[in-house]
């Protein structure tokens, strides 16, 4: 299943539009559509690009970048907490995603607006990708609850929020562990 379909309609393309867009036939479109064609890699390189997200995403793996943001915003605005055990020298066991970003955003002096969207999202937290378990939901074959996900979230805003100093002491004892 790839979700050509599901993109073009949330952009609001007829068939003709995206076929010209990636220079493909309105047939071929269609096709690629129904599943009774596949696209060649390089259209779906073409589609990806138009679409902004990754083959694999087109292909129905993975999460979109979007989602990924959305799930952020819900967790801010739904105050989520999360509830692991944490490794000396941590010992509180939770943790609010809103008290994650708020000391993120305010050590790096960036202001939450009272309405968040999706843009304050892309534009303040994309170093989030630059988590390996982040940016592995963009391409992953398995499922994820929203939970899961929001868990890898935070979980990588923590660690971008502490400062260099204290990364590389955590760094240091987990290799000596």
């Amino acid at each position: 299943m790839n979700r050509i379909k599901e993109l073009r309609q949330e952009n609001k393309f007829s068939q003709i539009e995206l076929a010209n867009k990636v220079h493909a036939s309105n047939q071929a479109i269609s096709a690629y559509e129904s599943g009774t064609r596949e696209p060649k890699e390089p259209m779906w390189q073409a589609l990806a690009n138009f679409f902004n997200v990754s083959v694999d995403y087109l292909k129905g793996y993975g999460y979109s970048k979007d989602y990924i943001y959305k799930l952020l915003d819900d967790a801010y605005k739904e105050d989520y907490l999360l509830t692991f055990e944490l490794e000396p020298p941590f010992t509180n066991t939770f943790i609010s995603a809103r008290d994650e970003i708020e000391n993120y955003c305010k050590q790096n002096k960036i202001s939450i607006p009272k309405d968040t969207d999706l843009d304050f999202w892309k534009t303040n937290f994309n170093f989030i990708f630059k988590d390996r378990s982040v940016n592995r939901l963009l391409t992953t074959k398995d499922k994820y609850s929203d939970s899961d996900i929001k868990e890898l979230i935070i979980n990588a805003i923590y660690w971008y929020g502490l400062n260099p100093h204290t990364r590389e002491l955590v760094n240091k004892l987990s290799h000596k562990a």
